[in-house]
């Protein structure tokens, strides 16, 4: 017997079998190793799809139990995918200053929709089927979770970070909200991921396509952006290291490309609308300034209590409301209203300076105690949607995962200089200080964790290794 398909079904080669097989004159080493790696294959690929159809199963679940008040954001996504639907453009009649929102969850809402057959009214859609599309993009996401972690570090890596995306409970309960956090937390993750897939392959085109997956995660959040215009010059530089000056100028090049190939018409589209430059959103001085105003400590419902007798004058019609029903946009108003001479974008982004002076420079000790808290904030805390509570059992833990996978991310980065695990390191980083900057919740952090899961669960397989070897893909 010389040729391997005279023999017995690969599945029916058994462990003993193997060492004698490769005694064979005429079966090499090569297709031995082949023949051994089919049935892990197996393995792994049944565990992936037990556990993508599993998390698809309890999204689907968590998607059909929806109840409850709906936050502002929510009812701005439905606006905006209803007249995506029923004039085929992105805001309407029935959407206000429709940029302050990046385009990717009403899209997605609105192809939900489209696919119930029935056309949307002017003002909703069918939000059932738009949860249910973000339960299938929950389960993507476990997809993407081990496809970063295997690329970087193994199939088990993989397969650990799959199984902690899929069975955490604020990545379910995500499913009942229609905002822009499950899709986000894909397109992320699977940025990263195509990241780890062109690091790989080292080839320029493969950064291209690292490149346009990063561009669509910006379309979808618009704090991504300043992480994916950096990741490019950052890739350029460390390719540069393993191959050459010139590899490393076309690796950069080609992941800048892809990003500004898919924000570029957006953002110039944008810009045109407003007569003014949108990188992808328009809400930042607003949003900016929230986040910078001491006395609200940072955060919209501080700035409401802070402001309320202001807000109250400017207007007396919210008068007897609980603060939390006062919508943004008033209080904005009385922020405004401060400066009459000025038109409101103008009045917002002065008192934004204002704040940068008085309280940055002026108080930097008590800005900087604010900062912190933000990023305790953003991170010690699960997704939970506005207006619901997180168990104290799922809050604790969602803090020892998190710090779980960031002492694995950092301990394997010192050990082992991975450089797959830096990009995702500086990924994660600067969307988190950009988040900070503005207004940072549990919410910013939540797109954030499948990938931060993925890359601490990378560090730990490395670290349990003996010593360094090649990274492993899924392919084998």
């Amino acid at each position: 017997m010389t040729d391997i398909e005279d023999g017995p079904p690969v599945n029916a080669l058994s462990a003993a079998q193997l060492p004698f097989l490769a005694r064979i004159r005429g079966v090499r080493p090569g297709a031995v190793r082949v023949l051994q790696s089919v049935p892990r294959k197996a393995l792994v690929a049944t565990l992936l799809a037990a556990l993508i159809a599993a998390a698809g199963v309890l999204r689907l679940e968590a998607a059909a139990d929806h109840a409850g008040q709906t936050s502002a954001d929510e009812r701005a996504y439905v606006r905006l995918a209803a007249d995506l639907r029923s004039t085929w453009s992105y805001g309407g009649p029935t959407t206000a200053h429709p940029l302050h929102w990046a385009p990717g969850a009403p899209v997605l809402f609105a192809f939900a929709d489209a696919l119930t057959g029935d056309a949307a009214s002017p003002d909703r859609i069918d939000t059932r089927a738009a949860r249910r599309a973000q339960a299938v993009v929950g389960a993507l996401t476990v997809g993407a979770a081990f496809a970063l972690a295997a690329m970087i570090a193994g199939v088990w890596a993989g397969l650990a970070a799959a199984a902690a995306v899929a069975f955490l409970p604020p990545m379910i309960t995500a499913t009942e909200h229609l905002t822009s956090e499950p899709l986000g937390a894909f397109a992320v993750t699977a940025a990263l991921a195509a990241v780890a897939w062109a690091w790989n392959r080292g080839r320029a085109a493969g950064f291209a396509v690292a490149g346009a997956a990063l561009g669509v995660a910006c379309l979808v959040r618009a704090d991504v952006l300043l992480a994916a215009l950096t990741l490019g010059p950052a890739i350029g530089v460390l390719h540069a290291r393993r191959a050459g000056r010139r590899a490393g100028l076309a690796a950069g090049g080609a992941t800048l490309a892809g990003v500004l190939v898919l924000v570029g018409p957006w953002s110039a589209w944008a810009s045109i609308s407003e007569r003014a430059f949108v990188p992808i959103t328009d809400g930042g001085a607003s949003t900016l300034f929230v986040g910078t105003y001491l006395p609200g400590n940072g955060t919209m419902f501080g700035l409401k209590h802070a402001l309320a007798r202001e807000t109250l004058r400017v207007h007396p019609e919210i008068r007897g409301q609980p603060l939390f029903r006062v919508p943004e946009r008033d209080v904005l108003d009385a922020v405004a209203a401060r400066r009459p001479g000025l038109h409101r974008d103008a009045a917002i982004s002065a008192e934004l300076h204002r704040n940068v002076r008085v309280y940055l420079l002026g108080h930097p000790v008590a800005f900087a105690r604010m900062t912190a808290g933000k990023v305790w904030r953003m991170w010690a805390f699960p997704f939970r949607g506005t207006f619901h509570r997180a168990r104290g059992s799922t809050i604790w833990l969602h803090r020892v995962l998190v710090a779980v996978a960031l002492t694995g991310l950092l301990a394997a980065l010192v050990r082992r200089r991975a450089p797959l695990l830096g990009i995702a390191l500086l990924a994660i980083g600067i969307t988190t200080a950009v988040d900070v900057a503005f207004v940072a919740e549990a919410r910013h952090a939540f797109r954030l964790l499948p990938a931060l899961v993925a890359a601490g669960a990378a560090g730990w397989a490395l670290l349990a290794r003996g010593r360094p070897r090649a990274p492993e893909t899924p392919e084998g």
